[in-house]
């Protein structure tokens, strides 16, 4: 008899129409798989599992049998079936390798476009974590961790969660004990090995645990439920945070497994009320942004079925269009539904890849976007999260002025975004803190102190002479506008006191700049003493002990320049406006704008006359014009229709 060949697909025709794998039973796990293909309707099928699991290697060592030919497949997902198959009676299940025909990019994107119903169909989510080699994983003593976040009443991922901890150990020491232990319950559970499964790592797990009406966790031969899972973190994170216990794998832990938990809870809170739109994509963007996929595209179509708002997505799955005509679809669509905040995630200083062509001066649609991803796209491969200018609270948080209305026009070219805007003036000075950017010397090492110090010491040097005999901008004396303009007008709660930039330089300067200041010849002392000692921060217990209480509040005011010059570079304009611009910023090619809608200025970059438009960069802050509306009304200023690209 002839061995069979390849399955040959068949399409699916009809409207919601999916196929399901009948997984045939074997009472040994060394049997060969077997199975067939149902094709089935959402109204007409019979209950099923989804599973969800890791691809893994992109090779196909594995054979599922069925009737109609045989399929290849991976080895992860070889042994996720061999593990879940039944003894007795088939398992109907949904797997997305071998349910949807791969090699049809067509009938990719319309079973993408549902994958949302066929999650929230499916009885339940089964996720695949892994083998369980040699039998490692203690079950009863993980569930003990989720009786005990239960019994102490943990109920969320929130920050409240410490604090019950506190108080359900303070004064008893019994209960101290076991708060103590708890991290040795997980290290000889092995319940790591739970959290720090690839599974965690995946994009597409974010829609399918969101989704899932029961999901069950297997490792090997054992079986977990979410909810178990769940409270099991809550306890070890809540424990964590309240007295600092050493936790295995801490950076799997928050990344992704915690990350996982935190996004749920989200989920719930958000359909409970009435989420803002652009605020939902916002956040689920980088909640994507943030795990590994295969293909890039699905960064956007996976949206699809984690948004509670489908409506506001208007990008159907289709895997014959490039990621970046994906990510600009996705960005056009929201602009023409006011999300002027998207412009905050783009620009070159977020930019990794999409190299940038010779757009010369023809602006037709030769340029096409197979290619190119306009500056003012986000680039949603970029894992890059932190919130720069938000958490830094610089002049305001970002997002729309409501008073300046917004005014785009998307007509022109795809890669084109004509808009409103105010540009203020020419970058003429820029200062790079780049050794900032040196992987050879650690922010916390006594080197970053000297160099950081002498960064200082010549920027204020540079404006001192440019401002030489005049005023800042906003007629103030320069010296106001520099030491608001290096830190963003921005004072911290860690200098013990509220005290106003040029307070806080003042004293930095004394203690710091000076060649007798307390903080240098503490540092310099620090230098020449033996590496081999119980530090802080790089430098000996002692010195923090010696320091008076300016001394104390010069270093963290050094730490928090640390912060912002990792972040931003220092510059000043021809008309003398300061401020922090974008990484990657130059002097003048860059041009400082307010775009109409947005309440936070941006450096655009400006490639000459043969150009088509220019270059978003980023947010800046510039000392004096914090405020859009004022800049607008500024007759100083020229209003007009720029063009992004």
């Amino acid at each position: 008899m002839a061995a069979p060949g390849p399955y040959k697909y068949e399409e699916l025709v009809e409207d919601g129409a999916i196929r399901l794998l009948e997984l045939a039973p074997a009472s040994s796990p060394s049997t060969d798989l077997h199975c067939n293909l149902i094709t089935s309707t959402f109204a007409a099928t019979s209950p099923y599992e989804a599973l969800s699991y890791v691809w893994g290697s992109p090779d196909l060592p594995e054979t599922l049998h069925s009737p109609g030919g045989d399929l290849k497949m991976t080895h992860s997902l070889a042994t996720a079936l061999r593990r879940l198959r039944l003894p007795d009676k088939p398992r109907i299940l949904w797997v997305d390798a071998v349910c949807i025909n791969q090699s049809n990019n067509t009938e990719r994107g319309q079973q993408v476009a549902q994958m949302a119903k066929i999650y929230t169909h499916a009885v339940r989510v089964v996720a695949w974590l892994g083998e369980d080699v040699g039998g490692a994983l203690h079950m009863e003593s993980i569930l003990s961790l989720s009786r005990k976040a239960e019994e102490i009443g943990l109920q969320s991922p929130r920050e409240g969660n410490r604090d019950v901890i506190r108080e359900y150990v303070y004064g008893n020491s019994e209960r101290v004990n076991w708060m103590m232990n708890v991290m040795t319950v997980v290290g000889k559970s092995r319940f790591p090995l739970l959290y720090t499964s690839a599974w965690f790592t995946r994009m597409w797990i974010v829609q399918e645990a969101l989704l899932a009406k029961h999901l069950l966790l297997y490792y090997g031969a054992n079986l977990l439920e979410w909810d178990d899972f769940e409270k099991s973190m809550l306890l070890v994170h809540a424990v964590n945070a309240a007295i600092r216990l050493p936790m295995p794998s801490r950076d799997s832990f928050v990344k992704h497994a915690w990350n996982l938990v935190e996004i749920r809870d989200h989920r719930q809170r958000s359909l409970q009320g009435d989420p803002d739109p652009a605020g939902e994509i916002t956040y689920y963007m980088h909640q994507l942004r943030r795990r590994s996929c295969k293909d890039d595209r699905d960064r956007v179509f996976a949206l699809q079925g984690v948004l509670p708002l489908r409506s506001q997505i208007v990008v159907e799955p289709n895997y014959e269009k490039s990621a970046a005509f994906v990510y600009t679809q996705l960005a056009r669509s929201q602009l023409e539904l006011g999300n002027i905040g998207l412009l905050y995630d783009a620009g070159l200083w977020k930019r990794k890849a999409f190299q940038l062509p010779d757009l010369g001066n023809d602006s037709s649609s030769q340029y096409s976007l197979s290619e190119y991803l306009p500056t003012w796209v986000p680039d949603h491969r970029n894992e890059s999260t932190f919130q720069e200018l938000a958490e830094m609270k610089f002049g305001s948080y970002f997002g729309a002025d409501p008073r300046v209305p917004l005014q785009l026009d998307l007509s022109k070219e795809p890669y084109q975004l004509a808009t409103q805007a105010t540009l203020i003036d020419i970058v003429t000075f820029v200062k790079p803190a780049l050794f900032m950017h040196d992987p050879a010397i650690r922010t916390n090492d006594i080197t970053m102190f000297f160099l950081c110090r002498q960064f200082c010491k010549d920027l204020k040097r540079t404006f001192d002479i440019r401002f030489n005999g005049r005023q800042y901008p906003t007629n103030e004396d320069p010296e106001i506008g520099f030491v608001n303009a290096l830190v963003g007008g921005f004072t911290s709660r860690d200098f013990g006191e509220n005290r106003d930039p040029t307070e806080l330089w003042e004293v930095y300067e004394t203690c710091a700049l000076n060649e007798d200041g307390e903080v240098y010849r503490a540092m310099r002392k620090e230098a020449s003493m033996p590496v081999d000692r119980k530090t802080v921060k790089g430098v000996g217990v002692e010195f923090y002990s010696d320091l008076s209480k300016d001394g104390s509040i010069a270093w963290n005011y050094h730490h928090h320049l640390l912060t912002i010059l990792r972040r931003h570079w220092f510059f000043i304009s021809d008309d003398g406006f300061a401020g922090l611009a974008p990484l990657g910023s130059q002097p003048d090619t860059d041009v400082l704008a307010f775009i109409d809608g947005a309440n936070v200025p941006f450096v655009l970059r400006d490639l000459g006359d043969n150009s088509p438009g220019l270059l978003l960069v980023g947010p800046c802050y510039i000392y004096g014009l914090i405020d859009a509306e004022m800049a607008k009304k500024n007759s100083a200023f020229s209003q007009g229709i720029i063009t992004l690209i």
